[in-house]
């Protein structure tokens, strides 16, 4: 093997993919802001969280069909092509939402969701195929950039508040690192030689689960995982801000803190796969979601809840990375699996931001946070029913 064909080394391989993992960052940094200042936006559009909730639907709707029937056919083209256009959509909508007043409000979360599809899919699909190819850990990785990018978003949000800067400022400079950002994929020329995902036989992703039902558990799984994470995302910090009476400063510093230990949890998760396998990892990680997820429900106190976010974010952080990883184990494309599994997982979104909301105004959101939490039982779920695999990404090492 001469030098110019010796593997890159670990670290080497992670610094090209940096374009990759800066696309799940700038994702993420816009729904820490978001989660910082979603009060103060009911406040200034005076909306009630039910109302909020089905702006939120739209998005998720649009999300589905984005993964389902846009997707597929897009697969075939290199990720500096479609993850530019899923960064370029979701700055579309930041930007849109910061500035739309009135019925025109719900036209805002139209490119969001498209955004949304897009980088849930093809982020995923490239880095599920890296960790195939190389069989070493790539998707907690990338999960991981997710959580830095609203761990920044949340303090950055919290301390713009705290200056008296509007919420509407911090939309709009989450939507430009999002427009940077895809700037810098669509230049990647490592993104531009990542292979593309083998021809699709359909084009609806949802169809893999009749010729692939070992996909449905873990499909269950993303579902749990996505709607727990992603109500987080709308709900965690104002519940503590109207039911705990937190400040806007301690909110964002929770929320920071629940992406901390989700990063911490996805990183470490690499490891945990290594020896326990898939199913192993679901099963912890479901059982202690359930656990600080319900105390952080069930308190009375700011920083028994900030704390019970922090395990929390740890357990939850490496579920979805589990269960896409899982997909190894089947004969199926990848990019199908993985837009079919991530459809289930919004399709929770769907239902779930009109139930939040109304739960929020008719029995408190104490209560809605208690419903959130008990989704955890699907992860758990997973682990116990799984089909059990060959290994982890580590069962049959690759050159690193």
């Amino acid at each position: 093997m001469t030098v110019q064909d010796t593997p890159p080394a670990p670290a080497a391989r992670r610094g090209r993919m940096a374009p990759l993992f800066a696309s799940y960052l700038a994702f993420g940094l816009y729904w820490g802001v978001w989660v910082v200042v979603f009060a103060d936006y009911l406040a200034a559009h005076g909306l009630t969280e039910g109302q909020a909730g089905l702006q939120l639907g739209v998005l998720a709707a649009v999300s589905i069909l984005t993964m389902t029937l846009v997707s597929p056919r897009l697969q075939r083209l290199p990720l500096a092509t479609t993850l530019p256009l899923g960064l370029l959509s979701l700055g579309a909508g930041a930007l849109s939402v910061a500035n739309l007043a009135g019925g025109w409000l719900f036209l805002a979360f139209v490119p969001l969701g498209v955004g949304n599809g897009l980088l849930d899919v093809f982020a995923n699909v490239g880095a599920q195929g890296i960790e195939a190819r190389t069989r070493r850990p790539v998707l907690q990785f990338l999960h991981a950039s997710y959580n830095a990018g609203g761990l920044l978003g949340a303090l950055g949000a919290g301390l713009a508040r705290m200056a008296g800067l509007p919420f509407r400022a911090e939309l709009t400079t989450a939507a430009g690192v999002c427009l940077v950002v895809a700037g810098w994929n669509a230049g990647s020329g490592w993104l531009r030689d990542q292979p593309s995902p083998a021809p699709a036989d359909s084009n609806v992703s949802l169809s893999v689960f009749l010729r692939s039902r070992s996909l449905i558990l873990p499909a269950i799984v993303v579902l749990a995982a996505f709607t727990v994470e992603g109500s987080m995302d709308i709900w965690s910090v104002i519940y503590l801000r109207k039911t705990l009476e937190a400040s806007v400063a301690a909110g964002g510093i929770a929320f920071a803190a629940f992406s901390l230990a989700m990063g911490v949890g996805r990183l470490t998760a690499g490891r945990l796969l290594f020896g326990l396998g898939y199913r192993a990892t679901m099963r912890v990680s479901g059982v202690g979601s359930l656990a600080s997820g319900l105390a952080a429900a069930l308190t009375h106190s700011t920083v028994i809840a900030g704390i019970a976010f922090l395990f929390l974010g740890f357990f939850i952080a490496s579920a979805a990375p589990a269960a896409f990883g899982s997909i190894a184990e089947t004969d199926e494309d990848p990019a199908l699996a993985i837009a079919a599994m991530t459809t289930v997982g919004y399709s929770g979104f769907v239902v779930a931001p009109p139930i939040m909301g109304w739960l929020a105004e008719t029995a408190g959101l104490r209560t809605t946070m208690v419903v959130l939490v008990l989704m955890s039982l699907g992860v758990a779920a997973g682990g116990i029913f799984g089909r059990r695999e060959h290994g982890g990404p580590g069962a049959r090492p690759g050159p690193p």
